[in-house]
């Protein structure tokens, strides 16, 4: 007799979440839809977790132990080898998944083969209250990859078989689902459905907190390794340049802002011959991350050595466009100063 496949494996890596796994198991046992098998494989806990995690009774949960501790990423992939059914839905120990994001996530899925992966926006709770609201559209969520990772692992459903045997990179820790998305967001759609279907907790011990200053190194590599598919000349507008202004970390010359300027022009002309990205999509990124950059070093204290004589200096190399930004934002600030 042939074992019968679920429709959904479900890939749930824990490591000491006693706090909160049982809430966020019973998320995924209550759900709509209930043709799926939960894959829960634990990282060598050194809580309660595991104990917590055999109280369950519910023969959908298959439980994998590790025999050493080995970290995310390996659990990640060894789910993902283990997963038997035809899409995959990730969820971490600490969150909760609303009742019918599974239901809403395969509609998307199954009425539109051209969509690979259906993630959502993101309820943040615990800590903050935040409303993470990714962009629907694939060219959308593709282009704004240059300024972050704009899906969130732990919320998605893939299709399995698209994914094949690409893994999670084990040189790419606490960035590997930025990088993950990197790679494959040229092979199929993506798509977000434009309502909160996960809970996303917010605490001191995660990733996102711990490993912060980790994660922006990490960042920068892939947000490069993005940039590098419009082949511009890196000898004119070398990494360490473009990674000093991202990163705003150290000191940047007038020079250096001029020619990140031109290397943002650059971008756009050479998109408009490769159509590596949406032409439309990153004017909207580039000009947006520009802004950002011109408002942090005109508005914003920094410990860089960006002083008044430096911001004049600046502003008369800028190009119209941007100082005049500038000079507009300047006008308000006075004016509310003036008259509040």
């Amino acid at each position: 007799m042939v074992e019968k496949k679920p429709l959904i494996s479900v890939v749930l890596p824990v490591y000491n979440v006693a706090l909160y796994i049982e809430e966020s198991v019973a998320s995924i046992l209550n759900q709509t839809v209930t043709d799926f098998e939960l894959l829960i494989i634990d990282d060598c806990s050194t809580d309660n977790t595991l104990s917590i995690i055999e109280e369950i009774k519910d023969n959908r949960i298959k439980i994998i132990t590790k025999e050493k501790n080995s970290g995310l990423i390996h659990s990640l992939n060894l789910g993902f080898k283990l997963a038997k059914g035809k899409y995959i839905a990730r969820m971490d120990g600490d969150d909760i998944s609303v009742n019918n994001r599974f239901e809403k996530q395969l509609e998307v899925l199954e009425n539109d083969s051209n969509v690979k992966v259906c993630g959502c926006w993101l309820q943040e709770f615990g800590k903050s209250n935040r409303l993470v609201r990714h962009k629907e559209y694939h060219e959308e969520i593709k282009a704004r990859l240059l300024l972050s990772c704009s899906m969130s692992m732990g919320a998605v459903m893939l299709e399995r078989e698209w994914i094949g045997n690409v893994l999670f990179d084990a040189t790419k820790k606490h960035v590997e689902d930025y990088d993950f998305w990197s790679r494959i967001a040229w092979t199929g759609k993506f798509y977000n459905i434009q309502e909160p279907l996960y809970l996303y907790r917010v605490h001191e011990m995660q990733v996102s907190t711990q490993y912060k200053s980790i994660q922006l190194q990490g960042d920068i590599e892939i947000k490069l390794f993005l940039f590098k598919k419009l082949k511009y000349d890196s000898e004119i507008f070398p990494d360490e340049l473009i990674a000093k202004v991202l990163l705003l970390d150290k000191h940047i010359q007038v020079k250096e802002l001029v020619l990140f300027i031109k290397w943002l022009k650059e971008l756009i002309l050479l998109n408009n011959k490769q159509n590596v990205f949406s032409e439309h999509e990153l004017k909207k990124v580039l000009n947006e991350m520009l802004q950002s950059l011109l408002f942090t070093l005109y508005f914003k204290p920094t410990d860089i050595g960006i002083n008044k004589k430096w911001r004049i200096k600046a502003l008369f190399k800028l190009p119209f466009k941007n100082a005049s930004f500038i000079l507009k934002l300047k006008s308000r600030e006075v004016y509310k100063l003036l008259f509040k």
